[in-house]
């Protein structure tokens, strides 16, 4: 398929299945979406998915999170649901091994991946698993929370609509609602607690919060920090998934030596998570800011409440004022291990600086989708024509 038809194709799909989107402008679907293919090993596709279920298990046991630091109203709160659309990032080899760079909650392109696929492979969206597990784990959300069937749904984030994006909201109102859900938006800040339950400016009660803010902990809001920390609402993903999983304080306390073992990892667990675990440090792991300085080029350098790739600086590229800066922040810092190149043939060809890191979609243990995301320049961007989400086959 020519990369004219592909995205004649895609677009053609898009409007089918997702009819919001003739509310905003055509999306730069080129920027968003690749129409190129990346193949990898298949022991790739294993080593992750036992990652996966290692790292799930061990945060499910009671020395882990007796571990971690006390965030109230949130870490001592045990909902009876999990958290959908969790997604894993790594960095990758040719020869299959794997490094995991980060744990997200509230992962954005799922849909964008998911009509990727259908465009690739010709499927109709009725046939495609990838949406058939995405909603039957939305379902099961509600179900688990157990307090009402009612399948109200509200869509948050701050300032929605000016959202990078805002045209996937879109797409999930859409697929919600032939879903037989009511879905909203709602802006994180409009909730209200009443009587109990949780409303928005147009809906009465909102049983299922689709939660896309990144003020993880909910901070800023405290309508909905109250409803999750009364289960007034099912609030998937979830500030409690984060703490046990997401937040960058994990990275730093899941590579310390003798860390898992203390939290009763069993051997095997162990040996899987070391093979895809980064070191990833605390400034005071170093003597001083000097010796930081000095192994710079092997470092990454991370705000700890970072996402979407923002304030992240490469050692071997940051300046002495932003370093000094980053010295005075709240930082982690990460053994630097690099995205794959782009495979080609052709040394000339536009993509021979291309890189790429995989993105494993998951509910509970179960890989519900596979993306690689190529880009040019330290982080993805969607910057460039040709890039964003791209098609894997193992």
């Amino acid at each position: 398929m020519s990369y004219n038809s592909f995205y004649k194709k895609l677009e053609s799909t898009a409007q089918k299945l997702f009819p919001g989107l003739a509310e905003i402008p055509p999306p730069t679907w080129d920027h968003l979406i690749s129409p190129l293919e990346i193949r990898l090993p298949k022991v790739l596709l294993k080593n992750v998915q036992e990652a996966i279920t290692a790292l799930h298990t061990v945060s499910r046991r009671p020395a882990y999170l007796a571990q971690l630091e006390s965030v109230p109203g949130i870490s001592d709160v045990r909902p009876n649901h999990e958290s959908v659309l969790m997604a894993y990032d790594f960095h990758t080899s040719e020869n299959g091994d794997c490094s995991l760079v980060e744990v997200n909650t509230n992962a954005s392109g799922f849909l964008l991946g998911s009509l990727m696929e259908m465009t690739h492979t010709e499927t109709s969206p009725e046939d495609s698993l990838h949406l058939k597990a995405l909603i039957q784990s939305f379902d099961q959300e509600l179900k688990l929370w157990g307090k009402s069937l009612e399948k109200s749904i509200a869509i948050t984030d701050e300032d929605i609509a000016q959202q990078k994006m805002y045209v996937e909201f879109l797409m999930y109102r859409d697929l919600f609602r032939a879903n037989g859900w009511k879905a909203e938006f709602c802006e994180a800040r409009d909730f209200t607690c009443v009587s109990d339950k949780l409303t928005a400016p147009n809906m009465a009660q909102v049983n299922l919060v689709y939660n896309r803010s990144t003020d993880f902990y909910f901070e800023e809001h405290t309508e909905l920090h109250q409803a999750f920390a009364k289960q007034l609402a099912c609030v998937t993903p979830n500030p409690h998934e984060y703490w046990r999983l997401a937040d960058k304080q994990r990275l730093i306390q899941l590579s310390t030596p003798g860390f898992l073992a203390s939290v009763g990892a069993t051997p095997e667990e162990i040996a899987t998570l070391e093979k895809i675990l980064i070191p990833t440090f605390e400034k005071s792991a170093f003597a001083s800011p000097e010796e930081i300085w000095a192994q710079r080029r092997s470092l990454f350098f991370k705000p700890k409440r970072s996402y979407g790739g923002k304030s992240v600086y490469r050692g071997e590229s940051v300046s002495r004022k932003v370093f000094e800066r980053l010295m005075h922040e709240d930082i982690l810092i990460q053994q630097y291990r690099p995205a794959q190149k782009m495979p080609t043939d052709d040394p000339r060809s536009v993509l021979s600086n291309w890189k790429f890191d995989v993105r494993f979609y998951v509910y509970r243990t179960e890989i519900q989708l596979v993306v690689a995301r190529i880009y040019q320049g330290q982080v993805t961007n969607f910057a460039s024509p040709l890039g964003g989400f791209t098609l894997v086959r193992f």
